[in-house]
């Protein structure tokens, strides 16, 4: 099979089951994504974040084992 000029967007499963050369010529058609200047630095939450969580947590939990309580008796 001899590589055709890819003058149309392939779509990426068929560049999976191309043979290498077709797939190596559409990967160099690609661009660069801009977006790579875009990425976030996730940072540890503080006391008070976890605190919050684990007052909610506490509170859904026992919450309505509290209102079963209240209500049988």
């Amino acid at each position: 099979m001899t590589v055709l000029a890819v003058e149309e967007p392939l779509s990426p499963e068929l560049v999976l089951v191309s043979p290498p050369e077709v797939a190596r010529l559409a990967r160099s058609r690609l661009s660069i994504p801009a977006a790579t200047s875009a990425v976030r630095t996730l940072r540890e939450p503080g006391r008070a974040e976890l605190a919050a969580l684990w007052l909610f947590c506490l509170a859904m939990t026992l919450g309505p084992l509290v209102l079963m309580l209240v209500i049988r008796s």
